[in-house]
């Protein structure tokens, strides 16, 4: 923008440059980071009419380039943009995914493991008790 602020007044003159330069598509890939599919900029697809350097007036030219460049860094920014709101989705995600393990999952977990601990100590004390039962019927039984 710095670039052409010296002459963009001129551009209030219509020389008709929406026809010249047409964006056709943007091409992207896909990507993993950390997991998450996302888009990354290949490259922007665009005509330029071919036109008639005596019709149309000198800076023309320099504006069809500039305005070339101009689609190119907005459509990258809009892929950042889309890859931006990709990770910030896959973030939120996460996140709800860490508090219900960290708030919920674990302290039931260790709630569930203490109970079965008291329960298999529970065990074993009646385990011993009946053992020692056992232990007094069969020396009970011997004399």
């Amino acid at each position: 923008m710095d670039e052409i602020s010296h002459w963009v007044s001129l551009l209030g003159e219509d020389v008709g440059l929406n026809e010249l330069v047409e964006l056709k598509q943007i091409e992207i890939k896909r990507a993993n980071i950390a997991g998450v599919d996302i888009p990354v900029f290949v490259q922007v697809h665009m005509d330029t009419k071919v036109y008639d350097l005596y019709e149309y007036p000198l800076w023309v030219d320099r504006t069809v380039h500039t305005l070339k460049r101009i689609l190119l860094f907005r459509s990258k920014r809009l892929v950042l943009t889309f890859q931006e709101r990709c990770l910030q989705k896959e973030l939120r995600v996460t996140s709800q995914r860490v508090n219900l393990f960290e708030k919920v999952k674990i302290p039931e977990a260790k709630e569930a493991i203490r109970r079965i601990a008291i329960y298999l100590g529970d065990q074993r004390i009646a385990e011993v008790g009946w053992a020692r039962m056992a232990k007094k019927k069969i020396e009970g039984t011997r004399q």
